[in-house]
């Protein structure tokens, strides 16, 4: 019989991943600010790569979902939807960002569907509920490094990446 697997709480990974989320947060903010919704997209990406890189394969495919899915969003709060307040702008971008990044998940974890729900959850607490310069990376990034994490705990198997099981 097999033993059960016991989940542990890994907080230098949650450290790294709220660290990483905080940091693109910032350098968007305050790197380009003109372009900030762009330039946020693209160090999320990067930066939470840095962090899964030997998690997942082809994490690389993590920086383009990220920067494209965010930039989505922004398109669509900028063109569209301007002057839509911080709690469906959380929501808009948590959706759109949490959608590019499932199809890398998918792949990889099982359960990986619940990421969208979850960077929804983790965008909104961060921009709309407890909205800070600051606090809105350490928040999304601290909801999500949990989802994160708990998924990553349930990897699946190699004959069985590319198919649909969710």
């Amino acid at each position: 019989m097999a033993k059960p697997k016991i989940l542990t709480f890994d907080w230098a990974f949650w450290f790294q991943w709220i660290m990483a989320t905080t940091i693109g947060w910032l350098l968007g903010r305050f790197l380009l600010p003109n372009l900030a919704f762009i330039i946020i997209g693209i160090a999320l990406g990067i930066l939470q790569w840095l962090v899964l890189q030997h998690r997942i394969k082809h994490s690389w495919h993590w920086i383009v979902a990220t920067s494209l899915g965010w930039g989505f969003g922004a398109t669509f709060l900028l063109t569209i939807a301007p002057g839509m307040g911080e709690f469906l702008a959380g929501v808009i971008m948590g959706l759109t960002t949490g959608a590019a990044q499932w199809l890398i998940l998918r792949q990889e974890v099982y359960w990986g569907g619940w990421w969208i729900a979850i960077s929804v959850v983790g965008w909104t607490t961060g921009m709309a509920l407890l909205p800070g310069v600051m606090l809105t990376g350490v928040l999304a990034g601290a909801v999500t490094g949990i989802a994160m994490m708990l998924l990553l705990a349930s990897p699946r198997p190699p004959e069985t990446n590319g198919e649909r099981l969710e």
